[in-house]
């Protein structure tokens, strides 16, 4: 599946990414991992302000 990931840094750039895979913490909580089919991006989080994303990674799945 693929979505979108927008992330705001604090000094109000901002980075689109619109055929994400993923997105994720490190372990130790310094980084976000943003996954493209391209590129793979580390965005320490003091730089962010907020990270958005599509809706869709966090529906719910059908019961069987």
């Amino acid at each position: 599946m693929q979505y979108w990931v927008k992330v705001m840094f604090v000094d109000n750039q901002e980075l689109l990414i619109k055929d994400a895979v993923s997105h994720r913490l490190s372990e130790d909580q310094e980084f976000i991992y943003l996954e493209s089919p391209r590129e793979m991006i580390l965005v320490p989080i003091k730089q962010i302000k907020y990270l958005s994303c599509d809706a869709a990674v966090f529906a719910s799945k059908k019961p069987a």
